[in-house]
């Protein structure tokens, strides 16, 4: 069976070293090339939609962008693209209309990786967004995503995901970092709609949300599948399923409000369990509050492996929604202190 992820396990693996907490971005050293106050303006028209629209940057190490306008652009206005890039920073800009705003691409993909190293965006503000904020992808490490604010356009018709990692990406910190209808309203509504928040893949690790919003995406909210994942005062409000969970984490302070089917098919859900591994996580005071006629499940286990889960000191609020509804292997849910002394009002205890 496995091991239950309990609060005594986290903080020794805390204390344990630096591959428990993920690394501060370093101070940038060197010379460094600045584009400041500038604005790139691509071919994409008002209501256009896929890649075509043009780059603006062809990101290099050693470069610092600031107070600069992006606007009308295609499949990356920043592309990453080297064998390697470090030392990136982008700050203070805004953004909008366009695909994709930040592409991690190989000039010769997949044959040559292109990772990217000690780099931190943050004060972005990003509205008609099709596709992506980002895609970080490869060995790309020791990031810092922070005040960040992307809006999608919801017209897009396959995987659109405000934040997404991939590949081996590892050590990424999101601080106060926020993504809002991220929507596959294109697909046919029998059809399953994608469409997240914050995404991370079994690759990934030492990936950490802090204080980050996902609102009104089509599928979920945060949909993290990399192992010994860490969100803390999380708030995922109005998507399908607000927090999608396939591997294991530490969820402390987290917050699950309404969740909603925007379109097509799938369960509704504020934490959803998946996948094959055995789900194990660990609730630190979750919040959950659901309006009268919310009948989403509170936890909403669709595992092919037992999931182990522990609850500490839960504060749940949803009068006409069940607590737990399980389609496929029974879980494991351990509550401290008991379930009948914890903060909880639900319909009924399973569906």
């Amino acid at each position: 069976m496995t091991a239950l992820l309990t609060r005594r396990r986290f903080m020794k693996a805390t204390a344990a070293g630096p591959a428990a907490v993920p690394s501060m971005i370093r101070a940038q050293t060197g010379s460094q090339t600045l584009i400041d106050g500038r604005t790139f303006r691509g071919t994409r028209l008002p209501d256009g939609s896929g890649v075509d629209g043009g780059t603006a940057i062809w990101a290099e190490s050693d470069t610092l962008i600031r107070n600069c306008h992006f606007l009308n652009l295609g499949n990356g206005a920043i592309r990453l693209f080297h064998s390697a890039t470090a030392n990136f920073t982008i700050e203070d800009c805004d953004v909008s209309n366009m695909y994709r705003f930040i592409e991690n691409w190989s000039w010769d993909h997949p044959s040559v990786a292109a990772p990217v190293s000690d780099f931190a965006i943050r004060r972005v503000v990003a509205t008609g967004l099709e596709r992506n904020f980002l895609r970080i992808r490869y060995g790309s490490t020791r990031g810092v995503i922070e005040d960040v604010v992307a809006h999608g356009n919801g017209q897009c018709s396959n995987y659109c995901v405000g934040f997404a990692l991939d590949d081996e990406a590892n050590d990424i910190v999101y601080r106060r970092v926020e993504a809002h209808d991220f929507s596959e309203t294109r697909r046919a509504a029998d059809r399953y709609w994608n469409g997240d928040g914050f995404s991370d893949e079994r690759g990934n690790r030492q990936i950490r949300y802090y204080s980050c919003v996902a609102t009104g995406c089509s599928d979920g909210g945060f949909d993290v599948k990399s192992a010994g994942v860490y969100l803390e005062d999380c708030r995922a409000s109005g998507n399908k399923r607000n927090y999608r969970l396939w591997n294991s984490g530490i969820l402390k302070n987290c917050r699950s409000e309404n969740p909603v089917k925007n379109g097509g098919t799938g369960e509704v859900a504020h934490f959803a369990f998946f996948g094959g591994s055995g789900a194990n996580y660990m609730f630190d005071r979750p919040v959950v509050r659901a309006a009268a006629g919310n009948t989403a499940p509170i936890f909403f286990f669709q595992t092919d492996t037992p999931a182990t889960i522990s609850i500490y000191d839960a504060d749940i609020d949803a009068p006409d929604a069940p607590l737990i509804q399980v389609d496929g292997p029974a879980p494991t849910i351990q509550w401290f202190p008991d379930r009948s002394q914890q903060k909880i009002r639900v319909a009924r205890d399973m569906a």
